[in-house]
C-alpha cells in the first residue's frame, strides 16, 4: 500500500510544563560539536503524545519553528533551535498505553526519572520486540533489557544518547560491524506530523511505489509525494540527507530524517537474544601497516566463523598516545597502532578454538601484546578517544573540525593514505580513529588557535571531496545538521557537496508537502535560506 491515513487526535488541552528562563534554554542552544550556537523564546517539556501534537498545531497556526531535542550528544547541530521554541525530550521517557495480553511492561528509576518500555514476542516473525518512548538514554534501554536476556544491537558510542535521537539520524557505532544499523531494528514509529496529525508507519505495510507515496488526513485531503530520482551509495553506513530508493519501505524515509519530517512518540525495535559471550580484545601493533593487514585478513575469515565477530575499531598512532596517557597500565608503551574487535558466542568451547585461530593470524603481522579486557572496560576506552579530542578543543576555545567518511572497500586504502597526506601537510596534529570493519574512520584536527582551525576547516574540505570522489559519503553516521564546509574562507552548506540543485529543489518539495508551513527543525539537512532560493 503506498497510502498512508494520519489520524487527528481531539482532547481538551493540557498543562505542559514549559520555560523561558535564559538560563534554563541555554541548555539546549548547543550540542557536542560546538559548531553553532542558536537561540529559542521558549522550552517545552512534553510527557506524552498529546502534550506534543499541542503544541505542534499550536505552533503550526501561527507559523512558529519548532525544534525538537534529544540529548544533545550529537556532533552535527541538529538540535540547535534557530529562532521558536524547543520541545526538549527529556521528559518523554514512559510508554502510557497498557500492554498487551502477550506483552509486558517494565520500569526503571534513574537519576530522579521513571523510565517505561513495553516488550513482547511477535509469533508471526518469530522475534521480540520493544515499544519504547523517544527519550529514552541508549544505557537505560540496554539495562532493562540485559535483565530480560535481551539485547538491541546498535551500539553507537554515546550511551547517553536518545534513542529517538539515534532513529533520527540512523546512528551506527562499532557494533554495525555484524548487526547492520539502527534502521534495521525499526518495526515501527508513531509520529506527529508538523501539521499536528499522527501517523502510525508500520515496516513492511507502507510502500513507496514507483517514487511516489500519498498520504490521506482526516478532512479527505490527499497529497501525493515523489521522491527524487537518485542512487544511494553503495555502502552499509550512509546518513546523507532523506533515505531514498525506488519502491522502499515508507518507514525509512523518516528514520534519518533529522526531526524535519515528524516528531517521534514511539518507537518499536526489533531485539536479540542477549549473547552469552563478548569477548573484547585490544591487539597492539608496531606499526599502522600492520595493524590494517591484520583487519583486512580478520575480516577475511569473519563471515566464515560461527561464533561472530561484531564490531573492529582501529586507533592510528596519535590516537594511541592519547590512550597511552589516560591508561598506562593497559596500553604498551611501544605500541603504534590498536585494533580493538570483538567476538560473540554462545558456546565456549568453539569460541577457544576460534580464539586460538585468530591468535594464529595476530602473530603473522609484528604483534606488541593483545589482551582480553571486560566490555566496560574496552568501550570506555574506545570512548576516551573522540571524548579526549572534545575536551582538547574546548580548552582552545574553538570548535571541533571532524570527518565522519565511509568509503567502499576498494577504495578504503586510497582514503587511508589520503588522510596521513592532508594530515601532514596541514602542519595541526590529528588523529585517526574508529569503524574500520566498515570502512569508516574518523579524522579529527586538533587545531590549537583561531589560525590553525581556519586551515583545518580548508584541509577538511578536501577529505569531504575526495570521499564523494571515492564512491563514499561525507556522513556515514551522524547526519548533516547543520554543518557546513569551507572553501576559499567561505561557508558553504555541505548539501551543496552531496547533491545537485534539481535533487536538492526535489528534497525541499518533499520537507513542504508534509511540512507547508516550514516550521520543524528548520536548517537540518536543508539550509533555512534554501526555502526561498529553490522554490520561487
Amino acid at each position: 500500500m503506498n497510502k498512508i491515513f494520519a489520524i487527528d487526535i481531539e482532547q481538551e488541552n493540557e498543562n505542559i510544563r514549559f520555560s523561558e528562563d535564559k538560563t534554563l534554554i541555554n541548555n539546549y542552544v548547543s550540542d557536542e560539536s560546538g559548531i553553532i550556537l542558536g537561540s529559542a523564546e521558549r522550552v517545552y517539556f512534553p510527557t506524552n503524545e498529546y502534550q506534543i501534537i499541542q503544541i505542534i498545531k499550536e505552533c503550526n497556526k501561527i507559523k512558529k519553528k519548532v525544534t525538537i531535542s534529544g540529548g544533545g550528544t550529537g556532533i552535527t547541530g541538529s538540535r540547535v533551535p534557530l529562532g521558536g521554541v524547543i520541545i526538549a525530550m527529556d521528559e518523554f521517557t514512559e510508554i502510557h498505553r497498557k500492554p498487551k495480553s502477550n506483552e509486558k511492561i517494565l520500569k526503571k528509576e534513574y537519576l530522579g526519572k521513571t523510565y517505561s518500555i513495553i516488550i513482547g514476542y511477535d509469533e508471526d516473525k518469530g522475534e521480540y520486540y520493544a515499544i519504547a518512548p523517544p527519550g529514552i538514554p541508549l544505557k537505560v534501554l540496554n539495562k532493562m533489557l540485559e535483565n530480560e536476556d535481551l539485547f538491541y544491537p546498535p551500539d553507537p558510542t554515546e550511551q547517553n544518547a536518545f534513542l529517538g535521537g539515534t532513529v533520527a539520524t540512523n546512528a551506527s557505532g562499532a557494533r554495525t560491524f555484524h548487526f547492520g544499523t539502527t534502521r534495521d531494528y525499526i518495526r515501527r514509529i508513531r509520529i506527529v506530523l508538523p501539521t499536528g496529525e499522527i501517523i502510525n508507519v508500520e515496516r513492511e505495510k507502507y510502500k513507496v511505489i514507483d517514487w511516489k507515496f500519498y498520504i490521506v488526513y482526516p478532512n479527505g485531503k490527499e497529497v501525493k509525494f515523489e521522491l527524487p530520482h537518485y542512487n544511494l551509495p553503495k555502502l552499509k553506513k550512509n546518513s546523507a540527507g532523506y533515505y531514498i530508493k525506488k519502491d522502499m519501505d515508507l518507514i525509512d524515509l523518516f528514520i534519518g530524517s533529522e526531526g524535519t519530517l515528524g516528531v517521534f512518540t514511539e518507537i518499536e525495535i526489533k531485539l536479540l537474544s542477549k549473547p552469552k559471550i563478548i569477548y573484547p580484545f585490544y591487539s597492539m601493533f608496531l606499526t599502522e601497516f600492520d595493524a590494517i593487514n591484520f583487519v583486512k585478513k580478520l575480516k577475511s575469515i569473519a563471515y566464515e566463523m560461527e561464533d561472530k565477530i561484531i564490531s573492529i575499531e582501529f586507533f592510528d598512532e596519535n590516537s594511541v598516545n592519547i590512550a597511552k596517557k589516560i591508561y598506562p597500565e593497559i596500553i604498551n608503551k611501544e605500541a603504534k597502532a590498536i585494533i580493538f574487535f570483538e567476538i560473540m558466542s554462545n558456546d565456549e568451547e568453539k569460541l577457544m578454538k576460534n580464539l586460538s585461530k585468530i591468535n594464529e593470524i595476530i602473530e603473522r603481522f609484528n604483534p606488541i601484546t593483545s589482551l582480553l579486557l571486560d566490555v566496560d572496560k574496552a568501550k570506555e576506552i574506545r570512548h576516551s578517544i573522540p571524548k579526549s579530542v572534545n575536551e582538547f578543543v574546548r580548552k582552545q576555545g574553538l570548535h571541533k573540525v571532524a570527518t565522519d567518511i565511509a568509503v567502499p572497500e576498494e577504495s578504503f586504502n586510497e582514503m587511508y593514505n589520503y588522510y596521513h597526506k592532508i594530515g601532514k601537510e596541514s602542519n595541526i596534529l590529528y588523529v585517526i580513529f574508529g569503524h574500520i570493519g566498515d570502512f569508516h574512520l574518523h579524522f579529527n584536527f586538533l587545531p590549537k588557535n583561531e589560525v590553525e582551525l581556519k586551515k583545518a576547516l580548508e584541509y577538511c574540505t578536501l577529505l569531504l571531496k575526495k570521499a564523494i570522489e571515492l564512491g563514499g559519503t561525507p556522513t556515514a553516521e551522524h547526519g548533516i545538521g547543520k554543518k557546513k564546509y569551507v572553501e576559499n574562507g567561505k561557508e558553504k552548506p555541505i548539501i551543496d557537496l552531496i547533491y545537485d540543485k534539481e535533487t536538492i529543489r526535489q528534497l525541499i518539495s518533499i520537507k513542504k508537502s508534509i511540512d507547508p508551513n516550514l516550521i520543524l527543525n528548520i536548517g537540518n539537512i536543508i539550509p533555512e535560506e534554501y526555502y526561498l532560493k529553490f522554490i520561487s
